[in-house]
């Protein structure tokens, strides 16, 4: 049997004190951590009312007439609902699109457009991923500009008026909206959406955009 000095004594006991620090400090680390994780999981979860700036392209493609280009922007307000990481949402959006270049009886007319939408969306929380499908209504309110002033155009083609009548008589489509995106989180307040979302509108007409935006919640 080994006799321990008091100097031995004092070595061990200053070994298990700095073993118990550490392992207290790592105790608290961890918990702190864990606490971390759950407060930010709570608020990162998708569960918040929204604001989102998008912008990006649309492709309007008229029954009979090749597709056009142009560029698109909305903004979109909304509620995400979590439930377990299944999340379902829904909101309104409010845009403009250019919906490109076509010819008609009297020349050559820019057709753009104001709309609106109204949907339900659900998607699935990772942590700050999250990917959805949306489904809905959606309007777009066209309008053409041409050489000879801003005129009525008839998405077909064949509607023109003059600038008197213009606001009453514009051409107005709706239809289903559906669509599909992914949104990420840098934190709980602000993210990044890019999705798509197409218009299946009357008379074989659609219009489909790619957007990409950023979000804040609230």
């Amino acid at each position: 049997m080994l006799v321990k000095t008091k100097k031995d004594l004092k070595k061990i006991e200053s070994a298990a004190l700095k073993r118990y620090a550490v392992s207290i400090s790592l105790l608290l680390f961890a918990l702190f951590m864990f606490s971390a994780k759950s407060a930010f999981a709570s608020n990162i979860y998708f569960n918040r009312y929204y604001v989102s700036l998008n912008g990006g392209i649309a492709d309007t493609s008229i029954s009979g007439i090749s597709s056009k280009s142009g560029g698109t922007y909305n903004i979109t307000l909304g509620k995400n609902f979590n439930m377990n990481k299944i999340v379902i949402g829904g909101g309104l959006l409010l845009g403009y699109a250019d919906n490109g270049s076509y010819s008609y009886s009297y020349g050559n007319a820019s057709l753009h457009s104001a709309y609106y939408g109204i949907f339900l969306k659900g998607g699935y929380a990772y942590h700050n991923f999250m990917p959805f499908v949306k489904l809905g209504y959606i309007d777009y309110a066209f309008v053409g500009t041409s050489s000879t002033g801003t005129q009525c155009f008839d998405i077909e083609g064949d509607t023109e008026c003059d600038d008197a009548q213009y606001v009453s008589s514009m051409s107005s489509e709706g239809g289903l909206m559906y669509g599909a995106g992914v949104e990420y989180l840098f934190n709980p307040a602000w993210g990044l959406t890019a999705q798509y979302f197409g218009g299946a509108l009357s008379d074989s007409d659609k219009v489909n955009s790619f957007t990409i935006g950023i979000d804040y919640n609230f």
